[in-house]
């Protein structure tokens, strides 16, 4: 039997207490007390990265955005990709009814290399489906990836598959070209237990209800708010426990595709500020997996961490290595 823990912090949220980019609001006239602005990114900060902005300001003002490569947005709520590595400098206008600006805030923004360009093909492999995703892949440029299953283009979404040998092709336009990776991969059937699922979800939340203790390895502590199961996050749990049932290995990072459960998260749609995996293989019954999670730290910290959802998969393929695979995958979304 075997056990495997993985934790990632994912996102970086700045606003007036973050002082890096947001202690600057300025007033043009008498600045409106309730004008703040913030921002929250991915934490390596790597092109192309993402940024979500936020402005609190009176309703019946309108918020003008600056994004320093030549665009701009409007609105209290927005997001811009940066696709290039650089220095940027952001800026933000408050506008009255009239159009007259009452309030301007700035600041800079770096944003890093991820290296060359690159594309990456992340699969989620499900029960009689796949989802396709280019989570991951560098492109120093706008774009649209294009998703192919055996030579045949499809969307993100699941699409039906037969077992066998398959093929899976991500192809992301550069600034010097089609970027395209390939990976091959095989399905067949995945023979699970959902009332397995079920009670390691119901074993997970009691241990945070009693306030598990991972250091004493005794309940007794503060108690923690349940966990919400995820139908994202099943999906991300589902093709770990699938591609190690299917591919031979017991690692957080599938050899089939180069994905870690950060990327697996991502491939989703789903976008988490935090998250982690627990992965077991051999246990025969959701008290067995669940004890040995917890008396293991790294996993019960997992377990008993800060996060709010969950997914969970069960995977039994008797002519494996351990026959029987487990996976807990963690995550806090942003804005949570």
């Amino acid at each position: 039997m075997k056990v495997g823990a993985w934790v990632r912090g994912g996102v970086l949220a700045l606003g007036l207490a973050g002082v890096p980019w947001a202690a600057f609001v300025e007033a043009q006239t008498a600045q409106p007390a309730a004008f703040r602005v913030g921002f929250s990114m991915d934490s390596e900060t790597r092109a192309p990265l993402t940024v979500a902005f936020t402005a609190q300001a009176p309703t019946e003002y309108r918020v003008e955005w600056d994004f320093g490569d030549g665009t701009g947005a409007t609105g209290a709520r927005t997001s811009h990709t940066f696709y290039r590595p650089g220095r940027y400098t952001v800026r933000a206008r408050l506008l009255d009814t009239r159009g007259q600006v009452q309030a301007t805030a700035s600041g800079p923004l770096t944003v890093l290399s991820s290296g060359p360009e690159r594309a990456e093909a992340v699969v989620l492999l499900g029960r009689g489906e796949v989802r396709l995703s280019a989570a991951g892949s560098v492109a120093y440029t706008p774009g649209t990836p294009t998703l192919l299953l055996d030579g045949r283009p499809v969307g993100a979404g699941p699409v039906p598959i037969a077992a066998g040998e398959h093929r899976a092709t991500v192809r992301v336009p550069g600034e010097g070209g089609v970027l395209e990776r390939t990976v091959t991969f095989r399905t067949a059937p995945l023979p699970g237990s959902v009332p397995f699922e079920t009670e390691v979800l119901r074993l997970t939340n009691q241990a945070r209800a009693r306030g598990y203790n991972c250091a004493t390895g005794r309940e007794g502590g503060p108690a923690l708010p349940p966990l919400t199961r995820d139908p994202l996050l099943e999906v991300a749990a589902l093709a770990q426990s699938a591609g190690m049932a299917l591919h031979g290995y017991f690692d957080h990072q599938s050899p089939v595709d180069g994905s870690t459960p950060w990327r697996r998260v991502q491939a989703t749609g789903l976008r988490a500020r935090a998250s982690a995996e627990n992965i077991a293989g051999g246990q025969t019954t959701p008290e067995e997996v669940v004890q040995g999670w917890l008396r293991s730290p790294g996993h019960c910290r997992n377990i008993m961490g800060d996060f709010k959802r969950i997914g969970v998969s069960y995977v039994n393929r008797p002519e494996t290595t351990y026959g029987r695979y487990w996976t807990q995958v963690f995550a806090t979304l942003e804005g949570e």
